[in-house]
């Protein structure tokens, strides 16, 4: 859940700075403004989600779980060779 919420969180601050830009394009046209917009949107949804995941990963992640993940994606590549 904490990842969701950091997603979102980096979404809003991402897309605030998409409608600043967005805004300073509409004021030449109006369909350019649209355009970077939508360009920005997509974009800001990946890098949000690296971001939240890279974050999540840094601060709120145990060791603990880190080796609980590590132990079973070993146990899952067994199970599954071509994986590897």
């Amino acid at each position: 859940m904490q990842v969701i919420g950091l997603f979102v969180v980096c979404v809003f601050i991402l897309n605030v700075g998409a409608v600043l830009i967005c805004t300073l394009v509409e004021r030449y046209s109006s369909f350019a403004g649209l355009i970077t917009f939508l360009g920005f949107f997509i974009v800001n949804m990946v890098f949000a989600w690296k971001i939240a995941l890279g974050l999540t990963e840094k601060f709120l992640v145990s060791d603990a779980q880190k080796k609980a993940n590590e132990a079973h994606m070993t146990w899952v590549n067994s199970l599954f060779p071509a994986r590897r």
